[in-house]
Protein backbone atom coordinates (compact mmCIF):
# COMPACT_ATOMS: atom_id res chain seq x y z
CA UNK A 1 0.00 0.00 0.00
CA UNK A 2 3.04 2.49 0.78
CA UNK A 3 5.24 3.26 -2.01
CA UNK A 4 8.46 4.17 -0.75
CA UNK A 5 10.03 7.56 -2.01
CA UNK A 6 12.86 8.06 -0.03
CA UNK A 7 14.79 8.68 3.46
CA UNK A 8 14.93 11.44 5.82
CA UNK A 9 17.92 12.46 7.82
CA UNK A 10 18.70 8.59 7.55
CA UNK A 11 16.52 7.71 10.18
CA UNK A 12 13.01 8.22 8.74
CA UNK A 13 11.65 6.27 5.35
CA UNK A 14 9.44 8.42 3.41
CA UNK A 15 6.32 6.93 1.58
CA UNK A 16 3.68 7.88 -0.09
CA UNK A 17 0.33 6.30 0.77
CA UNK A 18 -3.33 6.42 -0.54
CA UNK A 19 -3.97 9.73 1.87
CA UNK A 20 -0.89 11.28 1.76
CA UNK A 21 2.96 10.90 3.54
CA UNK A 22 3.80 8.60 5.66
CA UNK A 23 7.07 8.53 7.79
CA UNK A 24 8.17 5.48 8.74
CA UNK A 25 10.92 5.65 11.57
CA UNK A 26 13.36 2.60 10.62
CA UNK A 27 14.49 1.77 13.76
CA UNK A 28 10.93 0.86 15.42
CA UNK A 29 9.56 -0.38 12.35
CA UNK A 30 12.06 -2.66 12.49
CA UNK A 31 11.57 -3.52 15.59
CA UNK A 32 8.28 -4.78 15.40
CA UNK A 33 9.01 -7.01 12.47
CA UNK A 34 11.84 -8.64 13.99
CA UNK A 35 10.21 -9.15 17.37
CA UNK A 36 7.03 -10.40 14.85
CA UNK A 37 9.43 -13.04 13.47
CA UNK A 38 10.84 -13.58 17.12
CA UNK A 39 7.77 -14.86 18.40
CA UNK A 40 6.48 -16.91 15.57
CA UNK A 41 9.64 -18.55 15.70
CA UNK A 42 8.94 -22.53 16.89
CA UNK A 43 10.77 -23.76 19.77
CA UNK A 44 12.23 -26.24 18.15
CA UNK A 45 13.29 -24.09 15.84
CA UNK A 46 17.22 -22.96 16.41
CA UNK A 47 17.17 -18.82 16.89
CA UNK A 48 19.73 -17.35 14.41
CA UNK A 49 22.94 -17.38 16.28
CA UNK A 50 26.51 -16.08 15.90
CA UNK A 51 29.06 -18.55 18.13
CA UNK A 52 32.07 -16.57 19.10
CA UNK A 53 35.15 -18.33 18.58
CA UNK A 54 36.02 -17.53 21.89
CA UNK A 55 33.73 -16.82 24.89
CA UNK A 56 33.71 -13.70 26.76
CA UNK A 57 33.78 -13.63 30.33
CA UNK A 58 30.97 -10.68 31.47
CA UNK A 59 31.05 -8.70 34.84
CA UNK A 60 28.07 -8.01 35.96
CA UNK A 61 26.42 -5.51 38.57
CA UNK A 62 24.27 -7.52 41.12
CA UNK A 63 20.96 -6.52 39.31
CA UNK A 64 22.16 -7.36 36.13
CA UNK A 65 23.21 -10.86 37.15
CA UNK A 66 19.76 -11.34 38.69
CA UNK A 67 18.64 -10.08 35.90
CA UNK A 68 20.41 -12.45 33.46
CA UNK A 69 19.78 -15.36 35.93
CA UNK A 70 15.96 -14.64 35.90
CA UNK A 71 15.76 -14.45 31.61
CA UNK A 72 18.83 -16.89 31.23
CA UNK A 73 16.51 -19.47 29.53
CA UNK A 74 14.56 -16.95 27.31
CA UNK A 75 17.23 -15.66 26.12
CA UNK A 76 19.11 -19.03 25.50
CA UNK A 77 16.20 -19.84 23.08
CA UNK A 78 16.74 -15.70 21.36
CA UNK A 79 20.21 -17.32 20.48
CA UNK A 80 22.35 -15.48 23.94
CA UNK A 81 24.42 -18.84 25.46
CA UNK A 82 25.45 -17.56 28.86
CA UNK A 83 26.38 -19.69 31.78
CA UNK A 84 27.16 -18.37 35.26
CA UNK A 85 30.77 -17.82 36.29
CA UNK A 86 31.28 -17.01 39.46
CA UNK A 87 28.56 -14.85 41.85
CA UNK A 88 28.63 -11.65 38.88
CA UNK A 89 29.84 -13.23 35.61
CA UNK A 90 28.69 -14.83 33.41
CA UNK A 91 30.39 -16.61 29.76
CA UNK A 92 28.89 -15.67 26.68
CA UNK A 93 29.41 -18.63 24.25
CA UNK A 94 26.89 -17.23 21.04
CA UNK A 95 24.97 -13.94 20.72
CA UNK A 96 21.85 -13.06 18.78
CA UNK A 97 22.20 -13.09 14.94
CA UNK A 98 23.05 -8.95 14.50
CA UNK A 99 24.57 -8.37 17.81
CA UNK A 100 28.04 -9.69 16.70
CA UNK A 101 28.72 -6.16 14.87
CA UNK A 102 29.54 -4.24 17.90
CA UNK A 103 30.95 -4.64 20.90
CA UNK A 104 29.63 -7.65 22.77
CA UNK A 105 30.29 -6.96 26.34
CA UNK A 106 28.53 -3.30 25.60
CA UNK A 107 25.97 -5.01 23.50
CA UNK A 108 25.11 -7.66 26.08
CA UNK A 109 25.73 -5.32 28.93
CA UNK A 110 22.59 -2.97 27.24
CA UNK A 111 20.47 -5.40 26.62
CA UNK A 112 20.32 -6.87 30.09
CA UNK A 113 19.81 -2.97 31.14
CA UNK A 114 16.86 -2.65 28.91
CA UNK A 115 15.86 -5.49 29.83
CA UNK A 116 15.86 -5.08 33.48
CA UNK A 117 14.06 -1.76 33.21
CA UNK A 118 11.20 -3.09 30.52
CA UNK A 119 7.42 -2.52 31.95
CA UNK A 120 5.53 -2.65 28.79
CA UNK A 121 5.21 -6.33 27.37
CA UNK A 122 4.85 -8.79 30.86
CA UNK A 123 5.43 -11.94 29.56
CA UNK A 124 9.42 -13.32 30.17
CA UNK A 125 9.70 -14.43 26.50
CA UNK A 126 8.10 -11.37 25.29
CA UNK A 127 10.30 -9.37 27.38
CA UNK A 128 13.26 -10.96 26.34
CA UNK A 129 12.21 -11.14 22.30
CA UNK A 130 11.29 -7.54 22.64
CA UNK A 131 14.68 -6.34 24.15
CA UNK A 132 16.43 -8.68 21.63
CA UNK A 133 14.56 -7.36 18.98
CA UNK A 134 15.60 -3.32 19.86
CA UNK A 135 19.41 -4.52 19.81
CA UNK A 136 19.62 -6.25 16.63
CA UNK A 137 17.26 -3.63 14.73
CA UNK A 138 18.54 -1.27 12.35
CA UNK A 139 19.30 2.27 14.05
CA UNK A 140 18.90 5.77 13.84
CA UNK A 141 21.36 7.39 11.13
CA UNK A 142 21.92 3.86 9.25
CA UNK A 143 21.54 4.53 5.28
CA UNK A 144 19.07 2.17 3.91
CA UNK A 145 19.28 1.37 -0.15
CA UNK A 146 16.28 2.00 -1.81
CA UNK A 147 15.63 -2.29 -1.50
CA UNK A 148 16.21 -2.60 1.74
CA UNK A 149 13.28 0.44 2.45
CA UNK A 150 10.92 -0.98 0.73
CA UNK A 151 11.20 -5.07 1.91
CA UNK A 152 11.34 -3.19 5.30
CA UNK A 153 8.18 -1.51 4.52
CA UNK A 154 6.82 -4.80 2.78
CA UNK A 155 7.73 -6.61 5.93
CA UNK A 156 5.87 -4.35 8.87
CA UNK A 157 2.78 -4.64 6.55
CA UNK A 158 2.56 -8.36 7.42
CA UNK A 159 3.29 -8.18 11.26
CA UNK A 160 0.40 -8.12 13.61
CA UNK A 161 0.84 -4.61 14.74
CA UNK A 162 2.73 -2.52 12.21
CA UNK A 163 1.83 0.92 14.09
CA UNK A 164 3.98 0.51 16.95
CA UNK A 165 6.78 -1.06 18.27
CA UNK A 166 6.89 -3.89 21.35
CA UNK A 167 7.86 -1.08 23.25
CA UNK A 168 4.81 0.70 22.04
CA UNK A 169 6.57 3.56 19.97
CA UNK A 170 5.08 4.53 17.22
CA UNK A 171 6.55 3.40 13.51
CA UNK A 172 4.80 5.36 11.54
CA UNK A 173 3.17 9.48 11.31
CA UNK A 174 0.72 10.02 8.59
CA UNK A 175 0.29 13.69 7.31
CA UNK A 176 -2.78 13.34 4.92
CA UNK A 177 -3.11 15.18 1.93
CA UNK A 178 -5.51 17.64 3.11
CA UNK A 179 -2.97 19.01 5.36
CA UNK A 180 -0.37 19.05 3.05
CA UNK A 181 -2.71 20.72 0.80
CA UNK A 182 -3.56 23.47 3.71
CA UNK A 183 -0.25 23.88 4.06
CA UNK A 184 0.54 25.01 0.59
CA UNK A 185 -2.46 27.21 0.61
CA UNK A 186 -4.44 25.04 -1.51
CA UNK A 187 -7.31 24.56 0.55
Amino acid sequence: MLRVVGQLNATYVVCEGPDGMYLLDQHAAHERVVYDRLLARPESEPAGVQPLLEPIVLELEPVLAATLDEHRASLGRLGLDTEPFGERAAVIRSVPAGLGARDIVEEVTALLQKLEGEQRVTDPFGRAAATVACHSSVRAGMLLSMEEMRRLVEDLEHTTAPRTCPHGRPTLVHLGTDAIERQFGRR
